[in-house]
């Protein structure tokens, strides 16, 4: 066991020793001086304050409908995006965001964080979505003033709001299962539940040049991506046994190019081409124009399925129906050496 996976598993051991504790502690710092027990009318919103602290890829990326359904359902309001990291911002470009702050919610930046909630305790929000009511998140929304302060139901946290609404199991994926909270709050369906990433022209511009720049051959480029965490992780020979039976039963010939990463350095394969860009966006600008990304479930792969490409998600024990690719092009497997992987292999590498 890696010391990381270690460190999570004591961290999920504290976290359920301390849930007796956690409404105590929202009580303690608790700021209801604005608290409205009535549900405000559309118009009356001039102010949104989402907040979502979670440091991983996969799981941010997964904010993306719920956003879009808030702009969608208020279109003229101010939306503010509290999230936990500055690499996070450039995720929700485009999509209707007019202001994006970073909580630096942690003991080494503690005051930087002090600083931010002092800031924001001085503002007036109508609005305060926090969607997935985690510890941190529900924490923030007790010391911060509201009007009305929403989340979905969660016994030890439902002190930090003033309405709550319980699941709607209609949609289980992690990106659609807390939009019923906007349903609940306006009285109407899903408006704009897109997954996507919304790309500028000069970024569409960059992924068709790295593209070219990489590989401008006649074979199709399929990418890889071999990282992922404890038990989603495949071992190097899994992953050399995939890429030798995509290439035997395909039937045109591929050019792999491995995305390597600050955690996967080292290609698999001298034979491979190799991409690493740090940059999110242009990452998955570029992975916008291959014609198949194969990963573990990690959040490479998630972005790669925001990006447009289509993907096929390997996956070991997560269920597919909660972090599954939903892109419409994109499939899953579960168990994938127990599964006839090459009947899809065609429609995946040559439309």
């Amino acid at each position: 066991m890696s010391v990381k996976t270690w460190l999570r598993n004591f961290d999920r051991y504290r976290r359920r020793k301390m849930a007796t504790l956690e409404p105590w502690l929202y009580r303690l710092f608790m700021d209801n001086s604005q608290n409205q027990s009535h549900i405000l009318q559309k118009k009356d919103v001039n102010s949104i304050l989402i907040i979502r602290n979670n440091k991983r890829i996969g799981n941010i990326l997964f904010l993306i409908p719920f956003v879009k359904q808030v702009r969608a359902s208020y279109p003229n309001a101010k939306i503010t995006l509290l999230l936990s990291q500055s690499w996070q911002q450039s995720i929700f470009e485009n999509i209707g965001v007019d202001e994006i702050l970073v909580s630096n919610f942690s003991f080494s930046k503690l005051g930087k964080f002090l600083k931010l909630m002092k800031s924001l305790k001085r503002r007036s929000v109508d609005l305060m979505l926090v969607p997935y009511s985690s510890a941190e998140d529900s924490f923030i929304a007790s010391v911060l003033p509201a009007k009305n302060k929403v989340s979905s139901d969660s016994e030890n946290r439902n002190v930090c709001f003033t309405h709550t609404f319980k699941d709607d199991l209609e949609y289980s994926h992690m990106a659609f299962n807390k939009t019923f909270i906007i349903n609940n709050l306006t009285g109407k369906g899903l408006i704009n539940t897109c997954h996507k990433l919304v790309f500028s022209e000069r970024e569409d511009l960059f992924g068709i040049r790295e593209r070219s720049s990489v590989y401008d051959g006649d074979k199709k480029l399929v990418a890889f991506f071999r990282g992922a965490r404890g038990k989603k992780k495949l071992s190097d020979q899994q992953w050399k046994n995939i890429l030798i039976k995509f290439e035997k039963e395909s039937i045109e010939p591929i050019k792999w190019v491995e995305i390597l990463s600050d955690d996967v350095n080292k290609p698999l394969s001298n034979e491979s081409l190799i991409y690493k860009n740090n940059d999110l966006r242009l990452l998955a600008s570029f992975l916008k124009n291959l014609n198949t990304f194969i990963s573990c479930d990690t959040g490479p792969l998630h972005l790669a399925d925001a990006s447009g490409v289509k993907c096929i998600g390997l996956y070991t024990h997560t269920s597919l129906e909660t972090y599954g690719v939903i892109n419409g092009r994109s499939l899953n497997f579960y168990d994938w050496y127990n599964t006839d992987v090459i009947e899809h292999v065609p429609v995946m590498v040559t439309e």
